[in-house]
């Protein structure tokens, strides 16, 4: 089948999908991945053919942009955080829309993770192909639980728990319906979107969504239909001739196991973080390795308990670490719960929150520190926490042989063939997980 995979967004949006267009072209399906221009290289060492997507998401993760710096500290609303992203990324709508319909005008199916989810949508409209969902968070209705965004203390019943996914589809929809409607008339020649959300249209005709997760972390909620699989994280091979630069080799065999902290893409005030940080290793007495990430988290001058890194394999790095403090997005916080950890998360905004929250619920690391309300004593006492805890390592490590039993590109593979009813022998690829290895710096 040809299969165009659409993902935009930072490194943690796009990895898991070039790992899942790995497996699909392993099983013999031709796979496009429609993303970043910065991400061509990744894509194609893989094997995988390439369709480039206007912008560059590191212009909103380091750019001085106070909309999305506000953001980000208000942290949980979904509804400003998609208001605000239209209004942001407003200008390239329209080229993004459009490069993904000529990436994909040839597509027997589309396959999209959650940004570019309602690009993907009226395209798949348009050329009446299925659309697979591929998230790396639970959206999924449910009458177990309410809506993530609820407080947590939000006690509804079993019939509101479920109208809450419904109500708040419908008014993320109105909220990007306008811009959607105009950009799909423009360039997909589609003179009217449906007023219902299309979310919903999608479950009713039990279109597959593939949750990119390990159960072991967050399992299906028991009244989720048969298209809903849960299969495991998608983790992409990491090079396996990387060589650990010196100076690293050299921090680690100098002392006990540090900390290792980093926030992705995340915008922030660099200098009131970094402060945060040094003031909280000062009082722990920590070592630490600082990933400075896309927001450029990096001390003006380097104390001799704290080396920076502009990239690293997580997976060669993690298991070296006493704890690790990180943002929550979906993908460090399977690396560091792959990694066997503490895990310390400081949430800034969206499902960050969900899975600060599931880490802590796991008893691999203490209570999340929403941004808002991180301060030297707090994220000091969490390192503590995490490092001198016997029993929060020990679950820690527990989660982390169940994520490393798994396949979750093999498992997602096979859901995808048995929903498209593709009939062959048992994928060759079941097993423990593709590529994944925690062998740790040596």
């Amino acid at each position: 089948m040809r299969v165009r995979v659409i993902t935009i967004g930072s490194q943690g949006d796009v990895r898991p999908c070039v790992a899942l267009g790995a497996g699909l072209k392993a099983a013999g399906h031709d796979v496009r991945i429609v993303a970043h221009p910065g991400f061509e290289a990744l894509v194609r060492r893989r094997g995988l053919d390439f369709a480039p997507v206007a912008g560059d998401p590191r212009e909103l993760a380091v750019g001085e942009n106070r909309q999305l710096r506000e953001l980000h500290d208000r942290g949980r609303s979904l509804f400003r955080w998609v208001r605000t992203f239209n209004e942001v990324d407003a200008p390239l709508m329209r080229q993004r829309l459009r490069d993904c319909w000529e990436a994909c005008q040839d597509a027997d199916v589309i396959v999209a993770s959650a940004l570019p989810y309602l690009f993907a949508y009226a395209i798949a409209m348009k050329l009446q192909v299925p659309l697979v969902r591929a998230f790396y968070f639970p959206v999924s209705p449910t009458r177990s639980h309410p809506i993530d965004f609820l407080p947590q203390w939000v006690r509804l019943g079993e019939r509101l728990n479920l109208a809450s996914y419904h109500a708040q589809r419908h008014f993320l929809w109105q909220i990007a319906r306008p811009w959607l409607a105009g950009a799909c008339r423009d360039v997909l020649g589609i003179r009217r979107l449906p007023r219902l959300e299309p979310f919903g249209e999608l479950d009713r005709k039990q279109q597959l969504l593939l949750y990119a997760y390990s159960a072991a972390v967050a399992p299906p909620a028991p009244d989720w239909g048969t298209w809903i699989e849960v299969t495991g994280y998608w983790f992409l091979d990491q090079p396996t001739n990387w060589t650990p630069p010196p100076a690293l080799g050299a921090f680690l065999d100098d002392g006990p196991p540090p900390v290792c902290i980093g926030f992705g893409s995340m915008t922030f005030d660099r200098n009131e973080l970094v402060r945060v940080v040094a003031r909280a290793l000062d009082l722990t007495g920590q070592r630490a390795v600082l990933l400075t990430g896309w927001g450029g988290l990096r001390p003006p001058e380097l104390p001799r308990n704290m080396i920076t890194l502009d990239w690293v394999p997580l997976n060669r790095l993690f298991p070296r670490m006493a704890a690790v403090v990180h943002h929550g997005g979906a993908g460090t916080t399977a690396d560091s719960l792959c990694a066997g950890v503490p895990t310390v998360v400081v949430p800034f905004f969206f499902d960050q929150f969900f899975w600060g929250r599931r880490v802590f619920e796991l008893g691999a690391g203490p209570r999340p520190i929403p941004r808002k309300r991180l301060d030297a004593e707090t994220l000091a006492n969490a390192i503590r926490s995490a490092v001198t805890d016997p029993d929060m390592r020990r679950r820690a490590a527990a989660v982390g042989e169940r994520i490393l039993a798994e396949n979750g590109v093999a498992r997602a593979v096979t859901a995808f063939e048995r929903h498209m009813g593709v009939r062959r022998e048992p994928n060759r690829l079941d097993g423990p997980a593709i590529g994944r290895s925690t062998t740790a710096i040596a």
